[in-house]
């Protein structure tokens, strides 16, 4: 007999979908029977871990290399341990899928007092801690579970951050319908409108600059640009530098490379070539503390073309309301 498809398995394939070959965590009572399905799914292969914290970092690896990652960890105790690298995988932009498995859902309607709450019948207090470090969340039920699994995966694949699904044992173990089409990940459409704008401005700037510098960081690999920004200076004689958290973005033996730009701190040939230039195009940069030398960074606003990866990304000299654009690049 054919075995039941479930909720599970529905996860499973949709983890799958985003290219996920690897579920990362640690077992936990309210884990196990969602581990069957974890087990059975020859698609995707369990790594145990020590403890979540490492379950969680060691996600947060996988989806550095991969493009997205995903963790395992039982209710309460279990979760908790995670949140440290979870917070760490928010902070930098990494989508990683934090899994919990859950008390039943008639238990959680009653206020049982079970182990691994705190005792006080509201099973809520770890998702809503959780609420401040993920980008989406859900608790799923029978009736809502396939949908809102779209809903997180899709939202964390977007924005780039963290998702995180409660799933109670009972939900695991529900019957679900195999998913019809694979995951539609859904993104806002640019205003023609101010893109024309962005690019009317970033000409009018370069058209008048002798020197051009482009300085890029982490959020540029995290988006997917890596690609598009080194077969760009491959084409264009520009002086070009990552921060520290961008090292790997280019190959750093090709010809207008010129370092690792951290404000004071940077070579002082890397400074000049950065911030000399008439016109600085910064390209998914963050000018934390730690990596400009305590904010020592010299890139007057009048200098600059920003494109950031935000609601209100595209900014030029103070002129904002452009989302990140891939073509803007070519």
């Amino acid at each position: 007999m054919q075995p039941t498809y479930t909720i599970g398995d529905y996860l499973l394939d949709r983890l799958v979908d985003c290219g996920i070959d690897r579920l990362f965590g640690v077992p936990g009572d309210y884990n196990l029977q969602f581990l069957d399905s974890v087990i059975a799914q020859q698609s995707l292969g369990w790594v145990g871990c020590a403890n979540e914290l490492n379950a969680a970092y060691a996600a947060d690896g996988y989806a550095r290399i991969k493009g997205a990652g995903a963790l395992l960890t039982t209710y309460g105790v279990g979760e908790l341990s995670a949140l440290n690298g979870v917070a760490g995988s928010y902070a930098e932009h990494v989508p990683v899928l934090h899994i919990v498995g859950a008390p039943c859902t008639g238990a959680q309607q009653r206020g049982e007092l079970l182990h691994h709450t705190l005792g006080d019948g509201d099973f809520s207090h770890f998702s809503r801690m959780s609420e401040h470090i993920t980008c989406s969340q859900a608790v799923l039920a029978a009736g809502n579970a396939c949908h809102e699994i779209d809903r997180v995966l899709s939202e964390m694949l977007t924005q780039h951050r963290p998702g995180y699904l409660m799933l109670p044992a009972d939900v695991a173990k529900a019957k679900a319908t195999p998913p019809a089409h694979r995951l539609l990940i859904h993104t806002l459409p640019a205003d023609e409108n101010q893109l024309a704008g962005f690019r009317e401005h970033a000409e009018r700037m370069l058209r008048s600059s002798r020197r051009v510098s482009l300085l890029a960081d982490f959020l540029a690999q995290r988006y997917g640009l890596q690609n598009a920004l080194r077969e760009w200076v491959a084409k264009v004689p520009v002086a070009y530098a990552t921060m520290l958290m961008g090292k790997g973005l280019f190959d750093e033996q090709q010809p207008g490379f010129v370092g690792t730009y951290s404000g004071i701190a940077s070579a002082e040939d890397t400074r000049d070539a950065i911030e000399s230039a008439d016109t600085i195009i910064c390209v998914g940069t963050r000018f934390t503390d730690t990596i400009t030398a305590g904010f020592t960074q010299h890139l007057p606003q009048e200098k600059t073309i920003e494109v950031q990866p935000s609601p209100f990304g595209l900014a030029i000299a103070g002129l904002a309301g452009y989302r990140w654009k891939r073509r803007w690049m070519s």
